[in-house]
């Protein structure tokens, strides 16, 4: 019998553990509108209240029994009461000992939906405790960054880097484009110090209240980071474009009958830049897209377009294997079922490759 090589640990390189004291108070206006948006809000910031009120609405619409589940799946984790507790709702779900996570804060301080009970000093304040308890070690902690905060870049300066936070999150759809002026000195920093940067890359998702999709494209479109690659001094810098563009992008490219498009889907837009050679410092990941596989009209599992665009060298090392957990509960598939499938689609050797080996390299060879 041939004997089987040891099991490579797994890297899942974008999940989140904040918690509800860190998202604006009136966040749900974004989905549910002025009214119900604050009326559900104030609800929902009541624990028990939102526990009771899933059980009803399951009892009410039967038939949408399995979106309240998940729901509430998603609102159990949100309303934790310390990033400890996510934390370990997700570690029990991947092998013990042999996971590391990057875990990413966000900075919702700027999305116009209210204020958040706690500041995003105080989220890396307890990202930052997680890390120095006993599963610390499966933490690989980022430092969130908005260029809006005047002190943004000597923030950076005192909180990453070696024995600190060993990258940087930004999330330009929160209102801002990624070559900022104090985010091009912040990339300096990424450089002389070996960290990397990752940013939200998809025009959907959560974003600052009331900008239109026109917006987001401006702040969030993948080419916005050529231009950041022009500076000589940032050519070494580590970016990845989170999402592969999205689910909605890749469904869009898919559907797609003409190859010849003025406005590419961002899936094709990101696999273009990483084929050309152009920016080998330049990474993707696949969180919240794996756990999609399944879209409208869509003849193929996305999982099959994965698997082709990953047969190209180049994109092959340089896509990272992500959940976006805990965003990612309100879908069907658990992390579970993702890892597994992801395997058997793919294969050991390409999941292996998406799952440790281009994460190391990404992190610097951490």
């Amino acid at each position: 019998m041939k004997k089987t090589s040891p099991e490579l640990p797994i890297y899942n390189c974008h999940i989140h553990t904040f918690t509800n004291n860190y998202v604006p108070k009136h966040f749900l206006k974004m989905f549910l509108g002025p009214v119900f948006g604050i009326l559900f809000s104030e609800l929902l910031r009541w624990r028990p209240l939102a526990l009771i009120l899933i059980p009803v609405l399951k009892w009410l619409i039967p038939s949408k029994q399995d979106m309240f589940d998940r729901y509430a799946r998603f609102l159990e984790t949100e309303m934790e009461p310390f990033q400890s507790k996510v934390f370990e709702r997700i570690s029990r779900q991947y092998p013990k000992d042999k996971t590391t996570f990057i875990v990413l804060p966000v900075d919702m301080t700027f999305m116009d939906l209210g204020k958040l009970d706690k500041s995003i000093q105080e989220q890396h304040d307890e990202l930052w405790t997680l890390c120095q308890s006993p599963a610390g070690k499966q933490i690989i902690p980022f430092y969130a960054v908005d260029p809006r905060w005047d002190d943004i870049v000597q923030r950076v300066r005192d909180n990453v880097g070696e024995g600190k936070f060993r990258g940087i999150k930004i999330y330009p759809n929160m209102g801002y484009k990624p070559d900022h002026p104090r985010l091009l000195e912040v990339y300096k920093i990424c450089v002389e110090r070996n960290v990397p940067v990752m940013t939200h890359c998809t025009p959907h998702e959560v974003y600052q209240y009331k900008a239109t999709l026109e917006d987001r494209t401006k702040w969030s479109h993948p080419n916005n980071y050529k231009s950041i690659y022009n500076h000589e001094e940032l050519k070494n810098l580590r970016i990845c474009l989170a999402h592969f563009g999205g689910e909605r992008e890749w469904e869009r490219h898919l559907k797609s009958r003409d190859d010849i498009d003025e406005n590419p889907a961002w899936v094709k837009v990101i696999a273009d830049m990483i084929r050309s050679g152009e920016y080998p410092n330049l990474y993707t990941d696949i969180s919240y897209t794996a756990f999609t596989p399944h879209r409208p009209g869509v003849n193929i599992d996305l999982y099959d377009y994965l698997n082709v665009l990953l047969q190209n060298e180049l994109i092959r090392t340089h896509v990272l294997f992500g959940s976006d957990y805990y965003m990612a509960e309100i879908e069907k598939m658990t992390e579970k079922e993702v890892s597994i499938a992801l395997r058997s689609r793919l294969g050991e050797e390409l999941f292996f490759q998406i799952a440790y080996h281009n994460p190391r390299k990404y992190l610097g060879g951490r």
